[in-house]
């Protein structure tokens, strides 16, 4: 994960909420690997998890972190480190 994350927020432009992806990190476990994210249960998982964050995503600093977890997950994927969506549900 920690090199997920970093690799993400390396490239990527525009508004990037960094908290939130240290949050990710930390909820995902920095050591596990990326392919924590590619099981059936993982969208699931995320959401809820964002949910108990940043509740419907009303406020900017909340959208602006949901975007940017959603991001981070099209970026893993079009990389093909992510065969999944786990962002399906924030979408």
């Amino acid at each position: 994960m920690r090199q997920a994350v970093a690799a993400f927020l390396a490239e990527a432009s525009g508004e990037v909420n960094h908290t939130a992806m240290v949050l990710l990190g930390t909820h995902l476990g920095s050591h596990n690997r990326l392919s924590t994210l590619d099981t059936p249960e993982a969208a699931d998982s995320l959401a809820a998890w964002c949910q108990d964050h940043w509740g419907g995503g009303e406020s900017e600093s909340a959208r602006t972190a949901l975007d940017t977890i959603r991001r981070a997950m099209d970026f893993w994927g079009a990389r093909g480190w992510l065969a999944s969506d786990p962002a399906a549900k924030l979408r």
